[in-house]
């Protein structure tokens, strides 16, 4: 059944343990070179953008950045930083953007890094996994992944693997020795076939909508579940944060709908009421998380980790589940995952499409 529609991003997905192998040999790499130039330039502040997919890349990061290092950071859309009368952050400090790009030619891409060049308190790191794009010479430093390249228009290993290159490169330049051997510990815990079973058997509910919820890290990867669940899914679906859930996505559920909470060891009994809440609506209940207790386990669907790992690194655990929830919905509906309708591998302009 997946020998034709759909075999290219399955094979993208599955082999998602051993691209990370190589993303982290290249960033033992280049992180020789990385480091040194960042320590030498003296940022103090972070600011991080991408363009769909790789803009929840972005937030994931964002996010992680601030709670691991304590620095404030900003994550903002390529079209608020290139389109804007002044960029939406501080430009008279030493900035430091990093851009994530999928295809390395997305137009918002590259207008944020021309205009990103007039300001010489700003520099940019790109982390890509197209060696030969036209963003690379734009950048003043780049990372490039070339294992995550993808062929398939359904983002799979590009996502994961950017944001991991970039918290393998945070824990040499913060010298933390635990993020480091964390991260290099994720490859051997992906396991694709884990929760394949019961990922098959929440689609088989064939669901009409979807609604995902996750706080802090979690949330970027909520962001993304939504896109990828939308457009190849072919389904209603939107994200929010936990804490934000009462406030209006609990209006989008019903017995039909397929609510997915990602718990976190942070909010961890904020969400579990959610979690309780959504029961009323009679909806069917995933929840991925580290370990279930007695209230997480009375969901429909438990999908437990058991990692060991923290917070901050085991959610890279839980995008490639996503990845193949969308995937399997995909399949349901008759829908060719590698060139699904109205999914373009990139998004390209003749012109800019904001005023000057």
């Amino acid at each position: 059944m997946l020998t034709q529609k759909g075999a290219l991003t399955l094979s993208e997905l599955s082999s998602q343990g051993d691209v990370w192998k190589q993303v982290i040999q290249t960033v033992d790499k280049e992180q020789q070179k990385i480091v040194p130039w960042f320590m030498k330039e003296g940022f103090t502040a972070v600011v991080f953008t991408g363009a769909g997919s790789s803009l929840n890349a972005a937030r994931v990061c964002k996010r992680f950045f601030s709670d691991f290092t304590g620095v404030t950071s900003g994550c903002f859309p390529p079209s608020e930083i290139f389109a804007g009368l002044r960029l939406p952050f501080e430009e008279r400090r030493k900035t430091l953007v990093v851009v994530f790009s999928r295809s390395g030619v997305t137009s918002e891409i590259i207008w944020t890094l021309q205009k990103l060049r007039s300001y010489p308190t700003v520099k940019t790191l790109l982390i890509t996994p197209v060696v030969d794009s036209p963003a690379v010479p734009l950048a003043d430093i780049a990372l490039l992944i070339p294992a995550a390249k993808e062929e398939s228009h359904t983002t799979t290993k590009s996502y994961t693997s950017s944001i991991l290159a970039f918290k393998y490169l945070v824990s040499f330049l913060m010298k933390n020795g635990n993020l480091y051997k964390e991260i290099r510990t994720l490859p051997d815990l992906f396991k694709v076939k884990q929760f394949q079973r019961e990922i098959q058997k929440v689609t088989s509910a064939k669901p009409t909508s979807a609604v995902i919820c996750g706080n802090g890290i979690n949330y970027g990867h909520a962001m993304e579940a939504a896109n990828i669940i939308s457009k190849i899914g072919v389904i209603p679906a939107v994200a929010d944060y936990a804490s934000q859930f009462r406030h209006g996505v609990a209006a989008h559920c019903t017995p039909n709908t397929l609510a997915i909470v990602l718990i976190s060891d942070t909010m961890k009994k904020e969400e579990t009421e959610v979690l309780g809440e959504l029961a009323t609506s009679r909806c069917h209940r995933l929840v991925i998380c580290e370990e279930a207790d007695n209230k997480i386990g009375s969901a429909d669907f438990v999908f437990e980790l058991k990692s060991k790992l923290s917070e901050n690194t085991r959610d890279l655990l839980m995008a490639p589940i996503l990845h193949e929830l969308g995937f399997y919905m995909s399949v349901q509906k008759g829908v060719n995952a590698d060139k699904a309708k109205g999914v373009p591998f990139s998004v390209t302009f003749k012109e800019p499409y904001f005023g000057k």
